[in-house]
Order: C-alpha cells, then structure tokens, then sequence
C-alpha cells in the first residue's frame, strides 16, 4: 500500500509540474509574440528595432542592442512591470508570466537580428 501511494504522489507531481512547465518556464513562444505585437510594435517596431514613427519620437529603444540585451531578466522584467522614461508600465494588464514571456521574446530578438547579420547577401540578378 505504501509503495502505491508512493508512486501515486510522484506520478501527481510530475503531471504538476509538466502540465505547468509552460507557465514557469516562459520562453520566447506565440502568446509572448502576441503581446509583443499588441503591447509593444507601435513604439519598438516588429524586430524590436525602435523604427517606427512613434518609436523614434518618444525614443524607444533599440531591444536588439548589447545595451538592452546586457541587462538581466530582472532588469527588463522591471522596466515591463514599472515603465521607464516614456514608456508606460503594463504589470497593472498582465500576470507575472506573461512578463517573463516578454522577456524572453525580448531576449530572442538579439538571437533573429544577430542571425539576420549572417546571412549570405542574395544574389544579384543581372
């Protein structure tokens, strides 16, 4: 009876923790990609390049950049949560892990912008 109940409570946690793995563990996915679109395109552009006409007027930063990608999760997570400068603060509209999923599609953004670099040119047609 004991090795059973044993094995039921390991099987329960591991059905925890996987079936909440994708809300602790947030990574750079479709939801985080959404939110970016809704929440942040406007000023920081689609590639998180800070190129559009809202963006350049209020200063919007460059997320792509050693300077951004340098902070820490906690650091972008804060600058989310709380605002900074112009930028409005959103931690009042989303939960802590759709916070942690901005950050980490903030994050991939260096990782597309740094693969965009390598690419080989296309070539020209004559």
């Amino acid at each position: 009876m004991r090795k059973h109940k044993a094995a039921w409570t390991v099987s329960l946690g591991l059905a925890i923790v996987i079936g909440f793995a994708p809300l602790t563990w947030a990574g750079p996915n479709s939801e985080a990609q959404k939110m970016f679109a809704d929440k942040c395109v406007r000023c920081h552009a689609d590639n998180g390049s800070g190129d559009t006409a809202v963006g350049k007027a209020l200063g919007a930063a460059d997320l792509r950049t050693p300077v951004v990608q340098k902070l820490t999760d906690a650091q972008i997570y804060a600058q989310i949560d709380q605002g900074k400068g112009n930028m409005p603060p959103f931690g009042s509209g989303l939960s802590k892990v759709q916070i942690n999923g901005l950050v980490a599609f903030v994050r991939s953004l260096a990782k597309t912008s740094e693969a965009a670099k390598h690419k080989p040119a296309a070539k020209r047609k004559r």
